[in-house]
């Protein structure tokens, strides 16, 4: 049997005063706090940190003012044709405003130097042509087509075509022998009230008609 000395802050002994271990002492005074050392290393030079999961998208903006417009582009291909449309309804040849004269010689060689009257009246319906006078009064403005055939005998005929006075187109024939024809056309911008007409120059008034032969003068609003 081992026998043991507990004595407080001595060994603890064996009957042969073998020391097994020491008892513990009393806990001795704390010590006074020692001085803060200096500031640690903010970590801006550590290591970047591994990448994190993306966020949830955000709640879409209100809309930006328009941008200012591009520049045209490629003209596109022509697309298809179109249905028919709905046929229109027939009109009335009675109700356009035609307006056009045809009329003839009544006699043959008329006189030089003033309108040569034609009084023998084919068509005048609009009253275009002026048998007293002899003149194309237009009724509307607008183009006309002016024409005359005429009938050669005799002599020779040499005619020209007046618009308010100014001479704008001259026709000469050389009679050879037996009955020829002649003729001529214009086309006149004429304002309402214009006058045109046919006129003998110089007494080579060759003109004619018979039974059989007209010398005629015709024109209608383009």
């Amino acid at each position: 049997m081992v026998l043991m000395n507990n004595t407080p802050g001595r060994c603890q002994t064996t009957k042969n005063n073998e020391c097994i271990a020491g008892v513990p002492g009393i806990p001795g005074t704390p010590g006074t706090n020692g001085q803060h050392g200096p500031p640690g290393r903010d970590g801006k030079d550590g290591q970047q940190g591994a990448k994190g999961e993306p966020g949830k998208p955000g709640e879409p903006g209100p809309h930006g003012p328009p941008g200012k417009m591009g520049p045209p582009g490629l003209t596109g291909m022509p697309g298809l044709p179109g249905a028919p449309g709905p046929k229109g309804e027939s009109g009335s040849f009675t109700n356009r405003n035609i307006y056009a004269f045809h009329v003839g010689l009544t006699k043959s060689q008329p006189s030089s130097g003033s309108p040569i009257k034609f009084e023998k009246v084919f068509y005048n319906e609009k009253n275009v042509y002026n048998e007293e006078s002899g003149k194309v009064i237009s009724p509307v403005n607008g183009v006309y087509y002016l024409t005359y055939h005429i009938t050669v005998y005799s002599k020779n005929v040499h005619l020209v075509l007046k618009h308010n006075g100014q001479s704008v187109q001259y026709m000469y024939h050389v009679f050879s022998s037996g009955t020829e024809q002649a003729s001529g056309a214009s086309i006149l911008n004429m304002k309402k009230g214009d006058e045109a007409w046919l006129e003998v120059v110089q007494e080579r008034n060759g003109l004619y008609v018979d039974s059989d032969d007209d010398s005629t003068f015709s024109g209608f609003l383009i």
